[in-house]
């Protein structure tokens, strides 16, 4: 079973992508769920965690750019995928940048769910 962790600050899309890999992932999952990073910490240092979902923009103004090195302090080599509306910042140009294994438009996360993303 993969285990997702998905850090958004709106619980909404929570529920929208919980939907979206209920509806175009075929193999079983855990989608566990984060409104912060701190949060999302605390369940990295409790659970097996094998990728995370990571909102671009946190609230405070955080975003990834802040957000990840912060998550892989304490997650080694986790794979994470980088979710955002506004795909255009600098930082979210190439995702070597950030270290992390893609960054996906908001808008077409569920068809590069459904195209192999997971």
């Amino acid at each position: 079973m993969l285990n997702i962790l998905l850090i958004d600050d709106d619980e909404v899309e929570f529920r929208l992508i919980q939907r979206m890999l209920n509806d175009c992932y075929d193999d079983p999952f855990m989608l566990r769920y984060a409104n912060n990073v701190d949060k999302g910490i605390a369940i990295l240092k409790s659970q097996k965690i094998d990728m995370i979902l990571l909102d671009d923009k946190l609230g405070k103004g955080k975003t990834a750019e802040q957000s990840v090195p912060a998550l892989r302090a304490v997650t080694k080599d986790i794979p994470f995928i980088v979710i955002s509306s506004a795909i255009d910042a600098a930082y979210l140009q190439d995702k070597k940048i950030l270290d992390v294994y893609d960054i996906v438009d908001k808008y077409h996360l569920r068809q590069r769910i459904r195209e192999g993303l997971l």
